[in-house]
């Protein structure tokens, strides 16, 4: 019979303690409202406007047209920059991992009118069920979620059940780190083990420059080249 990562690595996860809401840690999980990544652009785009055409009251989904963004007149309410577009977009409170928490506020002042220096963001990594959560049904190939539990692919982390935090079987997906806004994060008392953290922080510096080596590659090699008689 094959083994899996998440039968080599026990525990897979542990508790924080006390400290989870007050600050965070690496290799925790939260919630987060995440965005559905979207392969077509489609836009909020005005319909109907005031007297002066600076102020939308009514607006419709339109597949981006070849205006986008560079539209002719800017608007004042709601404001919307020329350069600027309202993109439609589904949000959903997922699990996430947090990848890196967010650094200190530099104290350096920002020119008036100027950009923004300091953004409380927290860099995260977004966690996907692999199962249907009102029959438990695999929603992927059985093939694919082995696949996973063997490390095949070095973009994703399979994630085993916890009670209480992950209720289905889940996976992280590195290609879609992105950042959050501090603030906005629901805490857990549960964040991965350190083995299960740093084959994540593997996959990331694989994903971003291509080395493959400790613990991903430690682990991967091992699940990879199992001998399937035994």
């Amino acid at each position: 019979m094959p083994v899996f990562l998440d039968e080599l690595i026990r525990p897979f996860y542990q508790a924080i303690g006390s400290t989870f809401r007050a600050a965070l840690t690496r290799g925790q999980i939260c919630f987060a409202p995440i965005s559905y990544t979207r392969e077509n652009l489609q836009l909020w785009r005005p319909r109907d406007y005031d007297d002066s055409r600076t102020s939308a009251t009514d607006f419709r989904i339109v597949a981006a047209p070849a205006d986008k963004f560079a539209r002719s007149t800017p608007l004042a309410d709601p404001q919307l920059a020329t350069n600027e577009e309202f993109a439609v977009s589904r949000v959903k409170m997922r699990p996430v991992i947090v990848l890196g928490p967010a650094p200190p506020d530099p104290g350096i002042q920002g020119l008036r009118g100027g950009g923004r220096i300091y953004r409380r963001l927290t860099t995260v990594i977004p966690v996907y069920s692999l199962v249907n959560r009102h029959n438990r049904t695999l929603k992927y190939p059985p093939g694919f979620v082995e696949g996973l539990r063997r490390l095949e692919f070095e973009e994703f982390l399979y994630l085993p059940e916890e009670a209480g935090v992950l209720r289905l079987a889940s996976y992280a997906r590195v290609a879609e780190t992105q950042s959050v806004y501090e603030p906005h994060l629901d805490h857990c008392d549960l964040r991965l083990s350190d083995e299960a953290l740093r084959i994540l922080q593997d996959q990331v510096l694989f994903h971003a420059t291509g080395r493959y080596d400790g613990v991903l590659e430690a682990y991967r090699e091992e699940l990879m080249n199992q001998d399937p008689k035994k």
